[in-house]
């Protein structure tokens, strides 16, 4: 099917190439996770080696999900991500039960989780203020949270633009991200001021290795960022896989040489599971100025994630809206940029509450054990889709290691969540929660006719721009 005809069925344009949708892949992953979660990892193994597993367990697990998602998202080349793939292959419910917990735990969270982060490696660079002062008296509600909710709102509007204006700004924060790491890696390396013996050296474990992996899952959460856009890319057999699976490989990559810097550069008694894991590795190697330097970096590292996240999820809700999941006014496009507005609003309004919260490490929970729950339900229909139909070479990417890769990460994610359960009941129960209350409020929905039984809204279509 060519791109002008794909473009009429869906509404959007297709304008991302390679380059723009790996870029979405890799600002998607690369945010809060990895200058947070390494200190956390850290406390709950108490070595760096066994850190370390569980940041490959963690990469396993990702290039396996990316594999997967990249056959799914060539079969189904449509926008919305694991809203299609549910609700395609194991009907409507499911289809809206996914896209339920993708609000909440798969961005309107994770960007609340990554804004508090800005905040909290941001205010290193103004000594003068005070983060943590309250401004709403007896609201728990700080400073920096009410400036970590303004974040999602600003960026809602950068990108109600337009989907190629989109591309080009992730394009151009990827390139400085990956950038960004190599050189202070190798720069961090270069100074002599670290010690490799913190890779081995020990401290006291919690031994909550299992909630580790949940963390680092959020780590790694954003491979199937392109799966979103796929109803935006140009030639998804060709493209999408390649977003999926290259982004996935760089970030992995990009992961391990960076736990092993902060390794180098903090020694066994010094870890803490505090937030600004980056900051504290900085200025170890390179002073307090160069602290600052690469504080100011890594904040403009995690407002390319949340900049990714707040392009991508509103496109699961525009698809929604399109099949009467979802209210109709998300489904509307702007004039001229073509992008669902409303859905992109809707959705920074959500992740601005939740910022106000403050309550970072919890959301972090959250985030990882809904989206590992999802991704699983997900990757299993990839054994309902090959019985019906065998893929196609020629159409389809086939996922490597078949039948075993989905099973991997299958197997993973059912030991890994329900360890997870038992250690940290709240912010897992409250993913399953929302699971189950996705269920009871499309049932609700259909009794009450919110919910349509068929798909209600055929866009307009538009015509499809140049590559990125």
């Amino acid at each position: 099917m060519n791109n002008k005809q794909e473009t009429k069925e869906t509404g959007l344009r297709r304008a991302l190439s390679v380059w723009g949708a790996t870029a979405f892949v890799i600002t998607s992953m690369i945010g809060t996770g990895i200058f947070t979660v390494p200190a956390f990892v850290r406390a709950a193994t108490g070595n760096g080696v066994a850190a370390l597993g569980v940041w490959v367990t963690g990469a396993v697990l990702a290039l396996c999900g990316a594999f997967c998602y990249a056959e799914l998202s060539t079969r189904m080349p449509k926008a919305g991500g694991e809203y299609q793939y549910l609700a395609n292959i194991y009907g409507r419910q499911w289809g809206f039960v996914g896209g339920w917990i993708t609000f909440f735990a798969g961005f309107a969270a994770p960007t609340a989780a990554s804004c508090l982060a800005a905040v909290a490696y941001f205010s290193q660079l103004a000594p003068g203020w005070n983060a943590n002062a309250p401004l709403i008296d007896g609201l728990g509600i700080t400073q920096g949270s009410a400036v970590a909710a303004l974040l999602p709102l600003l960026l809602a509007f950068a990108h109600s633009i337009g989907v190629r204006p989109s591309g080009r700004l992730q394009t151009t924060l990827a390139a400085m991200t990956v950038g960004a790491i190599v050189i202070l890696v190798v720069a961090g390396v270069s100074t002599g001021r670290g010690d490799w013996s913190g890779v081995t050296q020990g401290s006291q474990a919690t031994g909550l290795w299992w909630v580790a992996l949940i963390q680092v899952s959020f780590a790694y959460s954003g491979w199937n960022a392109a799966a979103y856009l796929a109803g935006e890319v140009t030639e998804p057999r060709r493209t999408l896989p390649r977003a999926l699976i290259g982004g996935t490989l760089t970030v992995a990559i990009l992961y391990l040489a960076l736990n092993l810097l902060f390794f180098y550069a903090l020694s066994a008694d010094t870890w803490q599971a505090q937030i600004s894991v980056g900051k504290e590795a900085a200025e170890r190697l390179f002073g307090v100025s160069g602290g600052l330097v690469v504080s100011a970096i890594i904040t403009v590292m995690i407002l390319g994630a949340i900049s990714a996240w707040t392009a991508s999820g509103p496109r699961v809700y525009w698809a929604m809206a399109c099949d009467g999941l979802a209210p109709s006014i998300f489904s509307r496009l702007g004039a001229r940029s073509h992008v669902p507005i409303i859905a992109t609003f809707t959705q920074a309004i959500v992740a601005a509450i939740m910022a106000l919260t403050g309550a970072f490490e919890k959301l972090l929970i959250y985030v990882g054990s809904g989206l590992m729950l999802v991704s699983a339900f997900t990757i299993a229909s990839v054994y309902l889709v090959r019985r019906t139909a065998p893929p196609d070479p020629a159409r389809h990417f086939s996922v490597p290691g078949y039948p075993f890769t989905p099973a991997i990460f299958i197997l993973i994610v059912i030991f890994s969540w329900t360890q997870t359960l038992q250690e940290q009941p709240i912010p897992t129960g409250a993913a399953l929660i929302t699971i189950v209350s996705g269920l009871a409020i499309y049932h609700a929905g259909r009794a009450l006719g919110w919910v349509a039984d068929s798909p209600t809204i055929k866009p307009e279509p538009q015509s499809s721009e140049g590559n990125l």
